[in-house]
């Protein structure tokens, strides 16, 4: 006992037990609490980076599927060509596919045996949007029913790629969740078929095309976005 009262009063210091905890508790580090809140903060941070990304930077998906689109276009205006028959190509929300057209049955048929022109679906959360002679396309959820004859009718292909090689005019562009697209296709007048992307000052300008446009207008933009 007295050994205990010795140890609380030597020299009048505090006890050294006492001191050790306070140090203690001036190096803990974070509480639950604190780090939750850090966490939110972080969350909501790479949040509005996500979004922004989505909108205006290199949205990955949606620039490989305008890729493959632009090269599989060009594989059908060469066999239109060569097979000297009309194809045409059907766009609906988030799916697309070749069609030929079958001069005997005057009819509309999908291309079969040929895995570049079957169906394709975009990954989720891309939709297509077209415009057409410079007309927005009211885009049908899915693709029809081509065994359903009159649905098969009602429901004929949106852009045209003619044995002459030429391409119907038209504008495909590829958005995600309903915001600003970034990525699209675009068939001109003159039958070159370009990617564009929409830059930060919402200008589309050329990334990839099949004529080279005369020098004096090789750094113009091809039109503001809507």
């Amino acid at each position: 006992m007295p050994i205990r009262n010795a140890r609380l009063t030597l020299s009048g210091n505090p006890p050294i037990i006492h001191s050790c905890r306070q140090l203690h508790r001036g190096s803990r580090g974070f509480t639950l609490l604190e780090l939750l809140v850090v966490l939110v903060v972080v969350a909501i941070m790479v949040s509005m980076a996500m979004l922004s990304f989505g909108v205006l930077g290199r949205d990955r998906q949606a620039e490989e599927e305008s890729r493959r689109f632009w090269v599989v276009l060009q594989q059908a205006r060469e066999e239109a060509e060569l097979q000297a028959e009309d194809l045409g190509m059907f766009v609906s929300a988030d799916s697309y596919e070749y069609l030929r057209f079958d001069v005997r049955r005057d009819e509309w048929l999908i291309i079969e045996g040929d895995e570049l022109f079957a169906q394709r679906k975009l990954p989720e959360g891309l939709r297509f949007r077209l415009r057409v002679d410079s007309r927005d396309i009211v885009m049908k959820p899915d693709l029809p029913n081509r065994g359903d004859k009159d649905e098969n009718k009602k429901w004929p292909p949106q852009v045209m790629v003619l044995s002459s090689g030429e391409v119907a005019p038209f504008e495909l562009e590829i958005e995600r969740d309903g915001a600003p697209s970034v990525w699209r296709v675009t068939a001109l007048a003159d039958s070159n078929l370009r990617i564009e992307k929409r830059d930060e000052r919402s200008q589309w300008g050329p990334v990839l095309q099949t004529k080279e446009p005369p020098d004096d207008k090789r750094k113009t933009r091809v039109s503001s976005a809507r």
